[in-house]
């Protein structure tokens, strides 16, 4: 099977971010993907009050959602939507959620984002939590093709969170992002790769890139690493994909010849 990432500079205009992802999708399709990952913010990267006061929608409601569902039977592809903001339980915040649509448009299942970018980067601080609302759970979904964990953008600096009992032994993780340029330069390929070779999977990551509303800046380098932590495909900076087959003998070869996971020694605190 074949899986595809998109790479976008999102603005804070959703209807101009969902052709944008139309027109990506349909590349994706072309060129023989059977599921597509967008990144996260994909319908809109602007200021995080505009999110609750316009943007964000209730789950299985909406124009982004109701978009997507339809992106997905008209291409006839599974697409997992890097994150949509869903309302909460709080006024104020919403859920960064990841959904994944099959081919006939149905919600199959979702993630939302656990770990929340709380952090200062060279001076500037970023505060999610002060909008988000941190997720609970960890999901992995059984596609007709192969398994799928899914993760969100910081998620890709906690390990254990790909060596949960939810997560562990899948074929490919998935971590749609919005890195900021400066953390992308120092860790990005990096850690991608380690997850990667840590977990034995294919590791599909689908970026933002360049600059957004607010000055913000992001680092792009969309990519495909195999489960040897080789790069299958790169894509730098621009709007487009990466594109890569998911070689399941491969995967079966090297956890059979390398069985890292069945060696791993859990330890009490």
């Amino acid at each position: 099977m074949r899986f595809a990432a998109v790479q976008m500079n999102s603005t804070d205009i959703v209807e101009d971010n969902l052709l944008l992802a139309q027109s990506l999708i349909i590349q994706a399709k072309e060129e023989g993907a059977d599921i597509v990952l967008l990144p996260e913010n994909f319908a809109f990267m602007g200021y995080p009050k505009q999110i609750i006061k316009d943007v964000m929608e209730d789950f299985e409601k909406g124009p982004i959602q109701t978009f997507m569902s339809q992106q997905a039977q008209d291409q006839d592809i599974w697409i997992v939507a890097g994150s949509v903001p869903i309302k909460c339980n709080e006024a104020d915040k919403s859920f960064t959620r990841c959904i994944v649509y099959d081919n006939k448009g149905r919600i199959v299942t979702y993630y939302d984002k656990v770990h929340l970018f709380d952090v200062t980067v060279n001076g500037k601080k970023y505060n999610e939590s002060s909008s988000i609302k941190a997720g609970n759970k960890l999901v992995s979904i059984k596609t007709p093709w192969c398994t799928v964990g899914l993760s969100i953008c910081y998620d890709i600096r906690f390990p254990e969170l790909y060596r949960s009992s939810d997560i562990i032994g899948v074929d490919v993780l998935t971590v749609p992002a919005a890195f900021t340029k400066e953390t992308g330069q120092a860790h990005w390929q990096t850690l991608l790769t380690s997850r990667a070779v840590e977990n034995l999977s294919y590791v599909v990551a689908s970026a933002q890139w360049g600059e957004h509303y607010g000055s913000r800046t992001t680092y792009g380098h969309s990519v495909i690493i195999n489960p040897w932590g080789e790069t299958m495909d790169l894509l730098r900076t621009g709007n487009g994909i990466v594109i890569s087959d998911i070689d399941l003998d491969r995967i079966k070869s090297v956890r059979e010849s390398f069985p890292a996971l069945n060696h791993k020694v859990l330890f009490n605190d």
